[in-house]
């Protein structure tokens, strides 16, 4: 399976557990997601994420780490991708 690597725009960046984490939070479809991840994964505010899939007007995404509420595999739309 080919994987493309995208950002996505995050709102909300706070410290993790460990000095080398943040922990991060956006909504996509109506739903919030909050997850950690290395401090390596943000530039600026926007996480790294690999594309899994297209659709015509979604995505289907892998992010660095697990999701709290789910795991680490969403949708998204498109338009919230930004290239690397």
């Amino acid at each position: 399976m080919k994987t493309l690597r995208k950002r996505i725009k995050v709102n909300t960046i706070g410290p993790g557990v460990f000095s080398t984490e943040n922990t991060v939070s956006f909504e996509a479809d109506g739903k919030q997601y909050t997850l950690l991840v290395d401090k390596d994964s943000l530039t600026n505010d926007t996480l790294e994420v690999q594309v899994v899939a297209e659709g015509e007007k979604e995505a289907l995404i892998d992010l660095p780490r697990d999701t709290f509420t789910s795991g680490s595999r969403i949708r998204i739309s498109k338009d919230r991708l930004i290239p690397v």
